[in-house]
């Protein structure tokens, strides 16, 4: 994040408005039962400013939140906030524009290969060669295929990478008329984001959500405990299109199932702690997470392709680092500077190397 940051500021300075605002942030726990006391050895460790909060602290001075006396503690970080998702990404296009940057748009990778030279072609140039026949040259090429990763991964360069793709439904809950009428703002302006530590009933990562930014709704959801799917074959009730045949019933059976259980789920943690908004959801949304089995991203070269780059495996924590993420891929794509930060943790190699006695998602997450 000390490298995302100041490049978000450099996009919003460029972009000319707002796209990133402090709001605060909350993790908060039952007494004794979270990481709050493993993350203020972090804070301190590192001088970053930090404050406990007890429920009753916690309740007054954000009155968006109920937590209970006696039972549930907070820890506030008053650095945290909030992206705002939709114009980040048009402002990226904008400032690639604007750097020089040309785009092919659809495209579709259907095999990668070495220059050997003649019609044109330089040695030792990357082609990539498109499924409609359209051929990209350049010096270098950073892959970054979203949740397409493993499969072209395979099939592009014979590496079994092992990712895991699944559909996460997030959740907008509408404050009530009587906290407007109370002047209870849920909105980024006044509420901070929010970390909460409890058992979702569906795996073990707890909750996550944000106030309210472009939707009328503050945002919450079961964090990683959708359905695994896919990339081109989602199921309908996982955020996929009406394709006769695409997706078997027992398999959309099964998603539309774990997407209720999310649903439900989220919805009882926000009528526990939220008292100021409606408690069933007005609005939900699917989005992919393609998940590695460490939760850290791929950011390497490819293995005996020194001028091809891998990145992906964002594990649903990528955005906010987005442009920390493609500095360091520039950097081994360009391979005259050096990457800005340690870039061991995220070879893909590590990947390579856990072959089938892999442990699970969860547990080396949780391990962690």
């Amino acid at each position: 994040m000390l490298r995302s940051l100041p490049l978000w500021h450099e996009l919003q300075d460029f972009a000319g408005h707002e796209l990133l605002a402090q709001t605060g942030g909350l993790q908060f726990a039952p007494i004794g039962r979270g990481r709050l006391d493993a993350q203020v050895k972090t804070y301190i460790r590192r001088g970053i400013e930090h404050e406990r909060l007890s429920a009753g602290e916690l309740n007054a001075r954000f009155p968006q939140f109920k937590l209970a006396e006696g039972e549930d503690e907070a820890l506030y970080q008053p650095e945290l906030g909030v992206l705002f998702a939709t114009k980040c990404v048009a402002a990226a296009w904008q400032y690639a524009e604007h750097l020089g940057v040309a785009h092919v748009t659809p495209f579709r990778a259907a095999a990668i290969r070495r220059d050997a030279g003649g019609a044109g072609g330089r040695v030792g140039e990357v082609v990539v060669e498109g499924e409609d026949g359209v051929a990209l040259r350049a010096r270098s090429v950073v892959f970054a295929p979203g949740a397409w990763l493993s499969p072209l991964a395979q099939a592009l360069f014979g590496l079994s990478v092992p990712t895991r793709v699944t559909a996460e439904t997030v959740c907008y809950y509408r404050p009530t008329d009587a906290s407007k009428a109370a002047g209870i703002d849920h909105s980024f302006r006044s509420m901070p984001v929010f970390i909460p530590e409890y058992d979702n009933g569906l795996g073990p990562f707890g909750y996550y959500g944000l106030p309210m930014i472009d939707v009328p709704g503050i945002k919450c959801s079961a964090h990683y405990c959708g359905p695994v799917v896919h990339a081109d074959r989602r199921p309908v009730a996982a955020g996929g299109t009406r394709t006769p045949g695409l997706v078997d019933g027992t398999a959309e059976a099964a998603a539309g199932a774990r997407v209720r259980a999310v649903v439900d789920s989220t919805s009882r943690f926000v009528a526990q702690f939220f008292p100021h908004v409606e408690p069933e959801a007005f609005l939900t949304q699917s989005c992919l997470y393609t998940t590695t089995p460490d939760h850290d991203y791929i950011i390497s070269r490819v293995p005996g392709q020194p001028n091809v780059v891998l990145a992906g495996g964002g594990s649903g924590h990528a955005f906010k680092m987005g442009p920390a993420i493609g500095e360091g891929a520039a950097a081994l794509a360009l391979g005259d500077q050096a990457p800005p930060y340690r870039m061991a943790q995220f070879d893909v190699q590590r990947l390579l190397d856990l072959g089938e006695g892999a442990m699970s998602h969860e547990e080396r997450a949780a391990r962690k």
